[in-house]
């Protein structure tokens, strides 16, 4: 639940010398600040998350975050985020690019694991390691990191990624201006079988669509679980908010929790 989620997230940030990402900054006491009366907050309602073809239930469940916000004293404000749209392109081609040269040094001699056929050279490890300890997702990811981040394509695609990941980040400034928090659903959909679009990476990543802009502008960000759709999924809604406010998205995040209800638990499907 959300005070849990406050209590870990206390318990695993902080300063480490070793990581040039992480600040050295206080670590709030989130969780002994935690209230889930928002009067005087503004929550954002970001126009541009009305995609086509999302489900009424998906939608049905934001107008309900949107009025146990407004029932916990909050302001509700529309805003707009004009270059959302462009967000997960954006997102997969920095994110591969990210993942392709950061697993470079899984090569089975300094990291990794290694998988050595009898009689084979260096390449032929190298070929070997990278093709077992590598699933199909993340060696899609690789390649396609690669491929923009050659030459012939850096400019064309990396570069050009990373100006519109400052649009976005500026359209989230912007709205920041007006509100303290954003709320939005967590997906477009409820959660697909496990499989089922493995076949279809694009129809998979489509389902990112609402989280990554979050991701790209480096804002604190959570999923709280309220409400089921009509199979029985759980639906969540997404609280967005300024860099280093956790609190404002953890304040949100509960006095959502507290109007839901929600207590459903899956059915013990591993039994059947």
């Amino acid at each position: 639940d959300v005070r849990d989620s406050a209590i870990l997230l206390e318990a695993m940030s902080g300063f480490d010398p070793k990581d040039s990402t992480s600040l050295d900054v206080a670590v709030p006491k989130w969780e002994e600040a935690l209230t889930s009366n928002l009067k005087g907050k503004k929550v954002g309602i970001p126009m541009e998350y009305r995609v086509d073809n999302m489900p009424a239930e998906v939608d049905a469940l934001w107008q309900k975050g949107i009025e146990w916000l407004r029932d916990a004293g909050a302001e509700i404000v529309e805003v707009s985020l004009p270059h959302t749209r462009h967000a997960l392109p954006t997102y997969y081609i920095i994110a591969p690019a990210e993942a392709s040269s950061n697993l470079a040094r899984y090569d089975g001699v300094r990291y990794g694991l290694r998988d050595l056929p009898e009689g084979a050279n260096l390449q032929d490890m190298y070929a070997a390691t990278r093709s077992k300890g590598f699933g199909p997702e993340v060696k899609r990811r690789i390649l396609i990191g690669t491929y923009v981040l050659s030459a012939g394509f850096y400019d064309a695609y990396y570069t050009k990624a990373q100006k519109v990941r400052a649009l976005i980040a500026r359209d989230f400034e912007r709205a920041f201006e007006k509100v303290d928090v954003l709320l939005t659903p967590t997906a477009p959909s409820a959660a697909f079988a496990l499989g089922e679009k493995s076949a279809d990476p694009l129809e998979m990543y489509l389902n990112d669509v609402f989280t990554v802009p979050a991701s790209l502008a480096g804002l604190p960000a959570m999923s709280v679980p309220a409400g089921l759709d009509s199979k029985g999924l759980p639906l969540g809604l997404q609280i967005i908010g300024r860099p280093l406010d956790e609190q404002g998205v953890l304040n949100a995040g509960l006095a959502i929790e507290e109007r839901a209800g929600f207590t459903a638990k899956p059915q013990n499907w591993w039994a059947k």
